[in-house]
């Protein structure tokens, strides 16, 4: 059972990452147990970057689960739940030691995914890998004792004991509902292992093993106090056909069914509840009250959910383009239908980030095509739409569940369309900038939607009218404090700071100073929220202008002649850069950062404006403020040599950088494989 990540386990993770990487520690084995050691090493714990649609972007998060190695060559089964969404995988072996791993293929109907490890990772002279062997799940029985292996809360390896509680369970809906994922309910096929040997987020994808250490299911959900398992047969298939092809292939008749119904007086077989227009079923014949009795000689098995389950394993277990031999009752009367399969198709595509649009989309399947009584399978579906981005301030505005069927009267047949005639569009756009009419299909109608197109956010600044700047820091002389300091004034401003290098410094302005007048025109700063009164005064000169200030030093008035100089440059018109693809931004050091951050007039890099939440970059720990001081080998004095870096970086694996962050400078590393991964 997977839980989502959380703040403090991203950070705990990426601790335990550190101490991986700096000594291996092997997990202990239960060596009073020698099944348990024989099959403990074969344990992967597994580390994700998984990519979910919020705001129009693909965010990343932290996550992880378990699995179980199955082959020498590196291949090992885990749940769907965990792979879903995965863009980066990271498995850490019993003895500590970790390797980065790839997708070979996954299944959202049977909840199960392999991975396949890149042993070319591992340390010359390493042990071999511990496989462990799928055992026959048919033969457990309640009663029998068991194992759950996995690394619970993400943590190293572990194991809870237990016995089988039933061999062979399906979960009602009435009770429990449907668990759906990626758009399939995966209580179609799985009759699940239940158990009562503990198991906890993280746990997800972990064996169950039984008392001659054989793999007899993969730990994926938590029933109450219980735990269920995909049954090691359904499990050793399904990865059996990944390893072979990357995927699974299933046979489709076109036809719903459901539990018999009460009304009928009777419970053997399936109702059919639906049958797909244009469908091998519906061509066979077949309607919806038919009652199916058997497939291919094969009698529909139990009752209710079970019966369900066992129709759509017959049915998917036949390979695309062989004869299904269906037995049914219409009307009282027996009757058979030959149903040439066609193949399964996945319910749900995966999401893609289009960020001139500000949205996540996806392909059209046909079952989206259905349940949303469209006309067809063509265009593209708006699964998250950016309310700042382009889509969200189109007019009308762009919402999810929309289907984008043409771009300026030119139809869109699916994403890899929409991406190529979005790149086209964006060549010589003026300013990055190109509107376009969308035409959306939306509640049975086809609007039109004016969108700009953007290549990256806006970023409009209207330069200001420098005007005249002391350089000091300064608060109001409230009357309490007046009394206390002995002056008698009706208002002033008590230098707290004089920055470095300033008129102001070298007119001989000092921290403690009280500025009751200048050119005789009293300052009248008295109350607390008078913070801004000595700069509005100033702000009334031009720069370059000398102007006589009295003060109030150490019981006695004094008059010093200070040039006010022109406003420093305000950071939003510093020089702005977007790493689009690492999502951050950055920008030249500006004199109110050096303030504001207390650094030195003389140090350098460029600051750190924002790194969007979830991005790679703030996945990897970058924070607005942080000043980068290094990015790999090259001193980064300004915005420049930072984008010089980044430029260099590319086709490498990590970018180092060294920031400064509150006073001390640490190191932070971005991984550019997911991040350059298309």
């Amino acid at each position: 059972m997977n839980v989502p990540p959380r703040v403090f386990v991203a950070r705990f993770l990426a601790l335990l990452a550190l101490l991986a990487g700096s000594f291996p520690v092997r997990a202990a084995v239960p060596a009073e147990n020698p099944m348990l050691a024989r099959v403990f090493p074969s344990i992967v714990r597994i580390e994700a970057i998984r990519l979910r649609p919020s705001d129009g972007r693909l965010t990343k998060q932290w996550t992880g689960g378990s699995g179980v190695l199955i082959s020498k060559e590196g291949h090992l089964v885990t749940n769907c739940h965990v792979t879903e969404d995965g863009d980066f995988f990271r498995c850490y072996l019993y003895d500590g030691t970790h390797v980065e791993a790839k997708l070979v293929g996954q299944d959202a109907l049977t909840d199960l995914a392999v991975l396949q490890l890149d042993l070319t990772q591992r340390a010359k002279g390493a042990a071999p890998l511990v496989v462990a062997k799928f055992g026959d799940s048919a033969k457990l029985v309640a009663g029998e004792e068991v194992f759950a292996l996995g690394s619970p809360g993400f943590l190293s390896q572990s194991v809870t004991r237990g016995v089988v509680s039933n061999p062979s369970l399906v979960l009602p809906e009435q009770t429990v509902g449907r668990m759906m994922l990626r758009g399939e309910d995966v209580g179609l096929f799985v009759r699940w292992v239940l158990h009562d040997a503990r198991i906890f987020g993280g746990n997800s994808g972990g064996p169950l093993v039984n008392a001659r250490g054989e793999i007899v299911g993969i730990n994926e959900i938590g029933v109450v106090s219980l735990s269920g398992a995909i049954p090691s047969n359904l499990a050793k298939s399904v990865a059996e056909q990944i390893i072979a092809t990357g995927r699974v292939t299933r046979g489709w008749s076109g036809a719903t069914v459901q539990p018999r119904l009460e009304a009928d007086g009777a419970s053997v077989g399936v109702t059919v509840a639906d049958v797909v227009a244009g469908s091998p079923a519906e061509l066979a014949g077949l309607k919806p009250g038919d009652v199916i009795l058997a497939c291919d000689g094969h009698a529909i098995e139990g009752a209710e959910e079970k019966a369900v389950a066992h129709f759509n394993r017959l049915e998917a277990g036949q390979p695309p383009g062989s004869e299904l031999v269906v037995d049914f009752m219409r009307g009282g009367k027996k009757q058979t239908a030959r149903v040439k399969l066609a193949g399964r198709e996945p319910a749900r595509a995966d999401d893609v980030e289009l960020r001139t649009w500000g949205a996540v989309v996806r392909d059209l399947t046909a079952k989206v095509a259905r349940s949303e009584r469209l006309p067809d399978a063509r265009g593209v579906w708006l699964e998250n739409i950016r309310p700042a981005g382009p889509g969200g301030q189109a007019e009308p505005v762009l919402r999810r569940g929309d289907v984008l069927i043409a771009v300026d009267g030119k139809a869109v047949g699916n994403v890899a369309e929409l991406r190529d005639m979005t790149a086209k569009l964006m060549i010589d756009a003026p300013k990055g900038v190109r509107p376009v009419i969308a035409s959306v299909r939306r509640d049975g109608a086809v609007l039109s939607s004016v969108v700009e197109l953007r290549a990256q956010d806006e970023r409009n600044i209207t330069p200001l009218a420098r005007k005249a700047w002391l350089g000091v820091a300064s608060q109001p002389l409230t009357p309490k404090l007046s009394a206390r300091l002995g002056l008698k004034a009706e208002g002033g401003a008590r230098v707290t700071r004089i920055y470095a290098g300033t008129q102001a410094a070298a007119a001989g302005l000092q921290v403690g100073d009280i500025i009751l007048a200048i050119d005789g025109n009293a300052v009248t700063a008295r109350r607390q929220e008078d913070t801004d009164v000595l700069a509005r005064q100033i702000r009334q000169y031009r720069s370059g202008t000398t102007a006589k200030f009295s003060i109030w030093r150490e019981g006695a008035t004094k008059e010093l002649d200070v040039a006010l100089e022109e406003q420093p440059v305000p950071a939003a018109e510093m020089a702005w850069w977007q790493d689009v693809a690492l999502e951050f931004s950055a920008r030249e050091l500006a004199f109110e950062d050096r303030v504001r951050l207390q650094i030195g007039p003389d140090a350098k890099g460029a600051i750190v404006e924002s790194a969007i939440p979830a991005g790679w970059a703030a996945l990897a720990g970058l924070r607005a403020d942080d000043v980068i001081e290094r990015a790999g080998d090259t001193p980064v004095a300004g915005l420049e040599d930072l984008k010089r870096a980044r430029a260099a970086a590319a086709g490498k694996a990590w970018w180092v950088l060294l920031v400064r962050r509150r006073g001390q400078t640490l190191f932070v590393e971005i991984n550019l494989k997911p991040a350059n991964s298309p």
